[in-house]
C-alpha cells in the first residue's frame, strides 16, 4: 500500500514571497527559477518522515511527466514523482455536465482529477493527502487537504497537518 501526496506547485513550492526576493543571484536553470527553499525544506520532510510518493495535481503536469522528472532529478528536489493527475475537464466530464448545475462546480476540477486518479489506482493507496494553495477540492477531500498560503508556501505548521494524515494520525479516512 502506498501514501500518496497530490501536489500543487504555483503557491506551495512556487511562493509570491519567493518571487519578491530574487534578483540576479536566484539560481535559474530552463524551468525557470527554483522553488521556495523553505517550501522544499518542508516537503523533503513530508516525505522523509511519511514514505509518500508524489503525484502531480498542478498544471505543471502540462509539461509532461518526463519532463517533471527531470526538473525533480536536476534541482534534487525531495520525493518520486510517480504520476500526475488526468484532466478530467476535456473528456467523459465534459461530456456528462448540465450545463445550468453543474457550471458552478467548475471551480472544483482539481477534485475531479483526483477522484479520476483515486479510481483508478486507489486500491493501492493506503492515506493520501493532498497540498494546494487554492480550494478546488470536493467535499469528500476535506479531510485529506491541507492549503498552503501562496504568499509562504508548504510552512511546518502545513507540514505537521500533511504528516499527520499521511501517517493515518487524523480522522480522515481514505475514500
Amino acid at each position: 500500500m502506498h501514501k500518496i501526496l497530490f501536489l500543487d506547485i504555483d503557491g506551495v513550492l512556487n511562493t509570491k514571497f519567493w518571487y519578491r526576493k530574487m534578483d540576479d543571484d536566484t539560481p535559474r536553470d530552463k524551468w525557470g527559477y527554483v522553488f521556495d527553499p523553505m517550501s522544499v525544506t518542508n516537503l523533503k520532510r513530508i516525505v522523509d518522515e511519511t514514505g509518500a510518493e508524489i503525484v502531480i495535481s498542478s498544471s505543471w503536469k502540462c509539461v509532461g511527466l518526463r519532463e517533471l522528472r527531470k526538473m525533480w532529478k536536476a534541482r534534487k528536489l525531495p520525493g518520486k514523482i510517480i504520476d500526475a493527475t488526468p484532466d478530467c475537464m476535456c473528456d467523459e466530464r465534459m461530456l456528462d455536465m448540465d450545463i445550468d448545475f453543474d457550471l458552478i462546480d467548475l471551480g472544483a476540477s482539481r477534485g475531479y482529477e483526483i477522484r479520476e486518479w483515486l479510481s483508478r489506482h486507489g486500491e493501492q493507496v493506503s492515506h493520501y493527502a493532498i497540498l494546494d494553495d487554492m480550494y478546488e477540492m470536493l467535499p469528500e477531500h476535506q479531510s485529506h487537504l491541507v492549503m498552503t498560503d501562496s504568499e509562504i508556501g508548504i510552512t511546518d505548521k502545513d507540514a505537521d497537518k500533511v504528516i499527520a494524515i499521511l501517517n493515518g494520525m487524523g480522522n480522515e479516512k481514505k475514500e
